[in-house]
């Protein structure tokens, strides 16, 4: 009897040690790939300008998934991604037809098409970051201080007590 549960706990181990561990393997390749921010690359990232022509809050079929900002620059028109986080919260992009933007990212190719992967965008409401440095999409827009909004800020100061 002591050798039947002998020879069962040997089988299970022998099993686990050829049948779990390329599962593990497999999981964590999984998990490697999905962290990725794909095709960013900081040392490319570029600024274009140009006016907006549309936005895609829908994507389409091909696109990547998330919001996308369609503008004309001087060599064509571009499609930067902003992700699904753009156009959502209390610093909510919005855009209007004709409006000069100014977009910071990487130009790459994605579902053999290419997107304009913005990290920061920039219009006539502010400078906003959709994604990090590295290129990961961020939670939503977070707004960067323009000097305007600092200087405000200074006559806010003095007005309620600022800093003594």
């Amino acid at each position: 009897m002591k050798r039947a549960l002998a020879g069962i706990g040997l089988v299970t181990v022998l099993a686990y040690g050829l049948l779990g561990a390329p599962l593990k393997a497999e999981t964590a390749q999984a998990s490697k790939r999905q962290i990725v921010a794909p095709g960013y690359d900081v040392g490319k990232e570029v600024t274009l300008e140009g006016t907006v022509e549309s936005v895609v809050t829908k994507s389409n079929r091909g696109m990547l998934l998330g919001a996308h900002l369609i503008f004309a620059t001087s060599s064509g028109t571009v499609d930067a991604h902003l992700g699904t986080y753009a156009l959502k919260g209390p610093h909510a992009l919005s855009f209007t037809p004709g409006e000069h933007v100014k977009v910071v990212g990487v130009m790459t190719t994605a579902n053999n098409s290419r997107v304009f992967l913005a990290r920061t965008v920039e219009n006539s409401a502010g400078t906003f970051t959709i994604r990090s440095q590295h290129g990961f999409l961020i939670s939503g827009p977070v707004k960067t201080a323009t000097e305007s909004s600092a200087a405000l800020s200074s006559q806010h100061a003095g007005i309620f007590g600022g800093a003594r």
